[in-house]
């Protein structure tokens, strides 16, 4: 083995030990501590700003491999783009990538040109079929590698543009939060002025990125939380940038900046590393608002068991009006309980779902839950006609309810119970293109659950290694017969490695 060859992996490995043993110091995000909103964003822009600029062609490739490495040997690229497996001296197969367009600020070689949180390691198709296109969410095909897709974007997505790309489920957080970084470290880049970067770009302090945009972020970024694989780039990068990504360190900070804590002061000490949205949260301030009894025999709120976790009742919806075809015209465009929505109209203390040619839908902010059972009621009732199901999830559950209430009548009661929400859930309420109805109110509350410790797998009330092992047996069984969940730690659907990940990060304390 040549020399430079031992030397290069005596580094690499002491900068992957030192990576999966670091975090930020005590003092790098001091200056973030108490800020609100946009003064919070800026403190962090303050923070990350200040780093070594790597040469686009020389420093930045040769960094990937001690930053974004797939194999403990570091030869092999680590990818978001695609599943492929490929080594960094497959130089034909892969190139570097700006997951926010470096056209939309007009190409200039700055900082951002060669940052090594968002230019990163990209399968040459897939980069080539992505183009400048935004981030969004697909709604037709035109390619797919199996692990992003590009194509056209559903309604409300995209802004000007007729295309959007699409990562993978899992690298969907990953995606969310390379642009949270790129939109707080150079809020004043120098956005392009077309049309295109103005309906991605704001060009403030804050929010910089379009509503529609950092909406649909937030929700990726806590569907899909912080990996392990984030945390090692995040360190890496550090020892050679100079800099960090807070949002992969602090998760939370996202929903301070652009989410459901925009008016709470940020508390670095209560906040834990890694973490998303948990347990109680900070202490949001509200006014006191006059609940008003929605249109059923009674308030579900106040005779079904379980504590309530997310109620909506739609009083603020004033215009229009569900008891004719003619009243609800008017457009709604959410709340701070429901921030992203598609296709609803306001409709007299109700919500419109739908139109004759778009799918209506409602998905929640992220809602407080350490995970288990929960329930969902609402009300609901058809268009002049009933016209077809609405879908609920919540999480990666999901349920189809068929409801008989029209127009003309009462409100139907509808009750669902999830048996298996994952931690800080979002929901959401959709009736397809065609198919018309009203929501009068959504209550979600805890249900009863049969898991009542995170990560015990083995049932003993007790997490521990022996949980480890009764995931690892489970993953050996291959019995498809059985029933996963106790050993589906993380919810996602699947028993592997990253199950026995969340056990450790669970007996660590995390």
């Amino acid at each position: 083995m040549h020399t430079k060859r031992i030397t290069y992996l005596l580094i690499a490995a002491m900068t992957a030990i030192s990576a999966v043993m670091a975090q930020p110091s005590s003092s790098y995000y001091r200056g973030a501590d108490g800020k609100t909103q946009v003064a919070l964003k800026l403190a962090l822009k303050d923070v990350i700003s200040s780093h070594k600029t790597l040469t686009y062609s020389g420093e930045l490739p040769k960094s990937y491999e001690l930053v974004y490495y797939r194999d403990d040997n570091h030869s092999q690229v680590y990818d978001i783009f695609s599943y492929d497996t490929y080594s960094y001296s497959s130089t034909s197969t892969w190139n570097k990538e700006h997951v926010v367009p470096n056209s939309w600020w007009n190409g200039t070689r700055n900082a951002a040109y060669s940052d090594i949180f968002s230019v990163i390691p990209s399968e040459k198709t897939a980069n080539n079929r992505k183009s400048n296109f935004p981030i969004g969410t697909v709604a037709t095909t035109t390619w797919t590698n199996g692990c992003i897709k590009v194509g056209k974007p559903v309604s409300g997505q995209g802004g000007t543009y007729g295309n959007v790309f699409e990562p993978a489920d899992e690298y969907k957080g990953d995606f969310a939060r390379i642009y949270f970084y790129v939109a707080t470290c150079y809020s004043d880049i120098g956005w392009g002025t077309n049309s295109n970067v103005v309906s991605e770009i704001t060009k403030e302090d804050w929010p910089t990125l379009n509503p529609w945009l950092y909406k649909l972020l937030l929700k990726w970024h806590n569907q899909d939380p912080v990996s392990a694989k984030e945390i090692q780039i995040n360190n890496s990068a550090e020892s050679v940038q100079g800099n960090r990504n807070p949002f992969i360190d602090y998760p939370v900070l996202a929903d301070y900046i652009w989410g459901t804590y925009q008016s709470v002061p940020f508390d670095l000490s209560a906040a834990v590393l890694y973490q998303h949205i948990s347990g109680d949260g900070p202490v949001i301030p509200v006014e006191p608002v006059d609940t008003i009894t929605p249109v059923t025999p009674v308030n579900p709120g106040d005779v079904k068991p379980g504590e309530i976790l997310f109620e909506e009742y739609f009083d603020d919806l004033a215009e229009g009006d569900n008891a004719t075809t003619s009243g609800s015209g008017t457009y709604w465009s959410g709340n701070e309980n429901f921030p992203l929505v598609s296709a609803t109209y306001q409709a007299g203390g109700a919500v419109k779902l739908a139109t004759s040619k778009k799918e209506g839908s409602l998905t929640s902010r992220t809602i407080d839950y350490s995970g288990g059972a929960a329930v969902v009621e609402l009300a609901v009732k058809g268009w002049s006609s009933v016209e077809g199901p609405i879908t609920v999830s919540v999480g990666s559950q999901q349920e189809e309810v068929i409801y008989k209430a029209k127009m003309a009548d009462r409100f139907e009661v509808v009750t669902l119970t999830f048996t298996s929400v994952p931690a800080n859930p979002l929901l959401t309420i959709k009736s397809p293109s065609g198919k018309r109805c009203f929501i009068d109110y959504v209550v979600m509350y805890k249900g009863e659950s049969t898991t009542t410790i995170p990560g015990d797998a083995n049932g003993d009330k007790t997490v521990d290694t022996q949980d480890v092992l009764a995931v690892y047996e489970f993953m050996t069984s291959h019995d498809e017969a059985a029933d996963i969940t106790p050993f589906d730690i993380n919810a996602d659907g699947a028993v592997d490695t990253q199950d026995v990940l969340t056990i450790y990060q669970y007996i660590g304390g995390e």
